[in-house]
């Protein structure tokens, strides 16, 4: 039986977390684009050598693209609720 070391572990730990919130933000790039909107400043944020998290930084967006997100989110909201109907 092979034992891991702790570094190989968190470094497995620290790629799996990368490429979750790379998927993660090309998801809701994806989504965003189809629904003619984008938030430019979408970008991985810093992993925590301790944690080995890594966060997605939605950055800042005008006004009109968050109106636009929180309707289609609305909108997605409430079609989920009519399916459960």
């Amino acid at each position: 039986m092979t034992e891991r070391s702790e570094g190989s572990w968190l470094s497995e730990v620290m790629a799996r977390s990368r490429r979750e919130a790379t998927d993660a933000a090309q998801e809701l790039r994806s989504v965003l684009a189809a629904a003619d909107l984008a938030l430019p400043s979408v970008a991985l944020d810093g992993q925590s050598p301790f944690t080995g998290v890594v966060l997605v930084d939605l950055g800042r967006a005008r006004a009109e693209v968050v109106a636009g997100i929180a309707t289609l989110l609305r909108e997605g909201l409430s079609a989920r609720a009519q399916q459960q109907l």
